[in-house]
């Protein structure tokens, strides 16, 4: 049998190794020479998925670990609307996406399952390379295969852009995620070590330079003594589910199949539940004897896109409730949240479906 993966991201070398772990070959398609990805962006990735990553590559993944997050809104930033932890166990699993990139490629590298071609993607020519594939999954949103076969989504712009950057400061006992709803769009705190955080800035508005951005930044930091910041990157928000997963023998995957807002930092766990379905999917036509091939792709689509579907929603919807929040100058939010944050059934199951998405 035999199966390939288009695109150099995080999310194939992932789906590499776990081919890799069942002792399956398969064939990678890269634009250029496989490298480390240099990005100032950050995972928070659910306890579950940590774990089920932490399998995979057999090694000692060294997260910063959050220990309970504090959501402020822009009438409140003395005192949180609501907080969420867990007892004796973190909310969240923080890391760099370069370094858990760097983690599986030295992986992916040294198997004997896995060969890398360099092909240029845009390229026509790829739909007649992968055509004798069982399987081929593509996870890039950007190359002939997606432009063709599957530009079919539910989409909403936002309207808004994210602004990501790293800030260094005096040292403190950073073990606290930080959301604030300010008005102009969600600010999040991620702790990286006692002297590090991440920042993402979700702007809602016009373009607007990069120390407009610092600018607004400052304002609403009161958490941390800043001795740096780092450089900006930045990009579009949009909400956006494909609507067919499947083309002939090719597999839609990853941010291709799904995108949703950063404000809860669920969308690349979604893509890690999507990843362990798939592998039991394998695993099940593997015990049965059966072929790795189209069949994969069908049973995942049939088993994921209801359920991504609902959760990406659910994400839009708190997105949506803040953002009629601030109209009202945080009037809702306010008695809703004094009520839910002392109700330990809400925070339980919130805390569940942030770990575990659907896939209960």
């Amino acid at each position: 049998m035999k199966v390939c993966l288009i695109g150099q991201n995080l999310t194939n070398l992932i789906l590499a190794s776990v081919f890799e772990e069942k002792k399956l070959n398969v064939d990678i398609y890269l634009n250029k020479k496989i490298q480390n990805i240099k990005t100032n962006r950050t995972i928070a990735l659910s306890s579950d998925n940590f774990d089920y990553l932490k399998f995979l590559t057999k090694s000692s993944i060294i997260p910063w670990k959050s220990k309970e997050i504090k959501i402020f809104s822009e009438n409140s930033r003395s005192k949180e609307l609501i907080s969420f932890k867990k007892k004796n166990k973190e909310v969240f699993n923080l890391i760099a996406y370069s370094k858990l990139n760097e983690i599986f490629l030295k992986k992916i590298q040294k198997s004997k399952f896995v060969k890398f071609y360099h092909l240029d993607t845009s390229d026509p020519i790829i739909q007649k390379n992968i055509k004798n594939y069982d399987l081929v999954i593509n996870s890039e949103n950007k190359n002939f295969i997606s432009s063709k076969f599957f530009t079919n989504k539910i989409k909403k712009d936002y309207r808004s852009r994210a602004f990501t950057f790293l800030i260094n400061h005096r040292s403190i006992d950073n073990v606290k995620a930080i959301q604030v709803f300010t008005k102009f769009g969600p600010l999040a705190f991620l702790p990286l070590s006692n002297t590090k955080t991440s920042i993402v800035f979700s702007y809602k508005g016009e373009k607007i330079d990069d120390e407009k951005i610092i600018d607004i930044f400052k304002k609403y930091n009161s958490f941390y003594s800043l001795t740096k910041i780092g450089k900006i990157e930045k990009f579009s928000l949009s909400f956006e589910m494909l609507r067919n997963y499947t083309y002939s023998n090719i597999l839609a995957f990853g941010d291709l199949i799904h995108r949703i807002h950063p404000i809860a930092g669920q969308g690349f766990n979604m893509t890690i539940r999507d990843v362990k379905i798939i592998s039991e999917i394998i695993d099940d036509k593997i015990s049965l004897g059966l072929p790795i091939d189209t069949s994969v792709a069908n049973d995942f689509q049939n088993s994921t896109k209801h359920l991504n579907y609902l959760y990406g929603k659910a994400i839009d919807g708190i997105y949506e409730f803040f953002k009629l929040d601030s109209n009202f100058n945080n009037s809702i939010s306010k008695p809703v949240f004094r009520i839910l944050n002392n109700n330990s059934i809400f925070k339980k199951y919130s805390n569940i479906l942030s770990d575990k998405g659907l896939n209960l």
